[in-house]
């Protein structure tokens, strides 16, 4: 598991070193490229579907995400420190 957390933060890198070194002529190496690239692409963006589930499954960060007074990020900070402080 531990693996397949680092090569998912080191992905990027890995896919711009590929980038430059497969032969666009090879047929297998840009079909492997390129599904390579969009199985990152799925698992991004499946954690970001999940962190917004997460997000909204939380008591207090939706009722603080309801609130309309919040303008900014500072705004919706300084309430998340008024939760934690009055816990």
């Amino acid at each position: 598991m531990k693996i397949i957390q680092y090569l998912i933060k080191w992905m990027p890198v890995i896919l711009f070193i590929l980038l430059l070194l497969i032969d666009r002529r090879n047929i297998a190496q840009v079909i492997g490229y390129i599904s390579l690239l969009l199985t990152y692409t799925i698992i991004i963006v499946a954690r970001i579907l999940d962190a917004k589930k997460q997000w909204h499954s939380d008591p207090i960060t939706s009722k603080i995400s309801k609130d309309k007074n919040i303008q900014k990020m500072s705004d919706f900070q300084s309430k998340l420190d008024e939760i934690s402080n009055n816990e």
